[in-house]
């Protein structure tokens, strides 16, 4: 009997560490893919996968019917300081945003989700092969992000505890925008830097 149960514990011991081994064989295979992975080749797939990863979360958050933002970190005793900071420095305009914001922490939030939403959807068009989705990169991006809006507040119509809302929409809309301004400001900063840069050169060899 004594002889049965410790066959028994040193097969139970040899499948797990045979399992930990597998573990460790594929967390090995695993960073050698990651390091061997063609990145510049293969940006639109990283890109899309990420887009829809976020796309995703999206729709697990609007899914959820007990999200709240917490309302206790206004009673941290820093932010008072600050707050009396900054009426102390004459820049209570920053505190009217501040409370402003507060007031309305649900569009805000849905701004900051779809302005990241925009950030990917134009990073996945931007680096599309097709020659049109890269050049309305940044109109695509808005377009797809309203439509997604849309589709995100009338799933929430389903969502107990949850209401479609046309601010929340306006919000999505403006997050969406946002991200796609951000990255013509960074084109003309750069198309800019690239100009200055040749006349510079230009000017040397003259």
């Amino acid at each position: 009997m004594l002889q049965k149960e410790k066959l028994l514990q040193n097969k139970v011991v040899s499948y797990g560490v045979l399992s930990v081994l597998y573990v460790i064989k594929g967390l090995l295979d695993v960073v050698r893919n990651v390091q061997t992975f063609d990145w510049k080749n293969n940006k639109k797939y990283v890109f899309l996968t990420i887009t829809f990863l976020y796309a995703a979360m999206i729709f697990y958050l609007s899914s959820r019917s007990d999200i709240s933002v917490p309302t206790h970190i206004i009673k941290v005793p820093l932010v008072y300081q600050l707050r009396d900071f900054l009426e102390s420095s004459n820049l209570t305009f920053i505190i009217d945003l501040v409370e402003y914001s507060y007031q309305h922490r649900d569009k805000v939030a849905h701004m900051f989700l779809y302005f990241g939403l925009g950030i990917f959807l134009h990073l996945t068009f931007r680096n599309s092969d097709n020659p049109i989705l890269e050049k309305y990169a940044a109109v695509l991006a808005i377009v797809i992000g309203i439509l997604y809006g849309i589709s995100d507040e009338i799933h929430q119509m389903y969502v107990p505890g949850r209401t479609s809302s046309i601010h929340d929409l306006y919000a999505d809309s403006i997050g969406v925008t946002i991200a796609q301004v951000v990255f013509v400001i960074l084109l003309l900063i750069g198309l800019y830097g690239r100009k200055k840069k040749k006349e510079d050169t230009h000017q040397d060899q003259t």
